[in-house]
């Protein structure tokens, strides 16, 4: 499996909250929920430091054992950074640092994939059943109250959405697939940060993936900075810009 990526902040003078971690076997992409300025998550930590540490730890699992369950390895990443925050941190807290996760596996049989939060993994089959899978966990776009209460309040339940944080059982949430290897052509992930060139600005995920192929990811990444320059204030919910992370696999 060939990777390419690029991975951008929401701008130069502030951290970036995404992380990817790649070998030619597998691909792993962060998200990390930006802390709302005034909440005290009970941690001593920044999102920065959550995907750093979350990112390595699920890698350590998927080399540990190859034949692993993507749901065993989120599960036992999550543990692992927990045990790294120390005593230091309240893991109570229901807004400790968070992250979504998207990962993709190339194995020998089969190509697995994982997403836990709102990031996207895309793959290509060919052959007879040619198509394009899309693995997306759109849960954050159904919640009825965006209020940091209620985000609180519903976030890592089943009334509302889940994600990488203190529940090590999050990881039975996420939307998970296997393909068989030999019908995979190509495949994309991609934070929401660049999942809005769909949802939010018409394209269409054949597009995305066609535009990562023939053009890679910095000029796919340079198409959602275009869209949100010309995009009038307030017209969607949310950021106006994003950290953005697009990778693209070739099979």
């Amino acid at each position: 499996m060939e990777v390419t990526y690029h991975c951008q902040a929401a701008s130069p003078d502030r951290p970036n909250d995404d992380f990817v971690l790649a070998t030619e076997t597998f691909v792993l992409v962060l998200d990390g929920a930006t802390a709302p300025a005034g909440v005290d998550s009970g941690c001593v930590h920044d999102v920065p430091w959550l995907v750093a540490h979350l990112a390595p730890n699920l890698a350590v699992a998927l080399l540990r054992d190859r034949s692993a369950s993507l749901v065993d390895v989120l599960r036992d990443g999550i543990a692992a950074t927990m045990a790294d925050h120390g005593d230091a941190c309240d893991l109570t807290n229901p807004d400790s640092p968070s992250t979504t996760v998207a990962m993709l596996r190339c194995g020998v049989d089969t190509v697995d994939y994982a997403v836990l939060g709102d990031s996207a993994v895309l793959i290509e089959v060919g052959g007879d059943d040619s198509g394009l899978i899309i693995g997306l966990d759109d849960r954050t776009a159904f919640l009825d109250d965006y209020s940091l209460a209620a985000v609180r309040r519903l976030r890592n339940t089943d009334a509302g959405f889940w994600i990488a944080s203190n529940k090590p059982e999050a990881a039975e949430r996420a939307v998970v697939g296997s393909v068989p290897r030999a019908v995979v052509t190509r495949a994309a992930l991609m934070t929401d940060g660049v999942t809005r060139l769909v949802e939010r600005y018409g394209r269409s995920w054949r597009d995305v993936l066609d535009r990562l192929d023939k053009y890679g990811p910095r000029e796919v990444v340079a198409d959602v900075r275009a869209e949100e320059r010309a995009t009038a204030p307030g017209a969607f919910k949310g950021k106006i810009h994003d950290d953005v992370t697009a990778v693209f696999c070739r099979f």
